[in-house]
């Protein structure tokens, strides 16, 4: 298995087999705390006849030191169909819409978790107003 793409973004859509991501980023500017948000997590995986079966698969906020967030992780299986045998390799895009909320500006990051293994970790900043108004030193 080989993860292709790993990105939050505004949104996007899958037309036969083809992957569409429309804005792309990893920073968000927060007006008060809490901060709420409501985002999109795109991944694109290459799998090969060893990865057939089932999988599990699982998304959590954290921050920099480690702590997870207050929403309860994403989880779901992920089947791949590559019986023992068949050659060359194939593509799945799963495209997650997100909730959540944190309580402070800081670095964060979406940790991918696949058969209980991190898998990428996506970074997610979030600036408060406030912060951006200080004039400069």
């Amino acid at each position: 298995m080989e993860l292709l793409v790993a990105t939050l973004c505004d949104t996007a859509v899958e037309n036969q087999g083809k992957l569409n991501v429309l804005g792309a980023f990893d920073a968000v500017i927060a007006q008060a705390f809490p901060a709420g948000f409501a985002y999109t997590l795109v991944l694109r995986f290459s799998f090969t006849a060893e990865d057939h079966g089932t999988h599990k698969f699982s998304i959590r906020l954290t921050d920099d030191s480690g702590v997870a967030g207050e929403q309860p992780p994403n989880e779901a299986e992920l089947k791949v169909n590559m019986p023992p045998g068949t050659k060359g390799f194939s593509t799945q895009n799963m495209i997650q819409p997100l909730q959540g909320t944190v309580q402070k500006a800081g670095n964060y990051h979406f940790a991918v978790h696949f058969d209980g293994n991190v898998l990428a970790r996506i970074p997610f900043r979030v600036i408060s107003q406030a912060e951006l108004q200080q004039p400069a030193a």
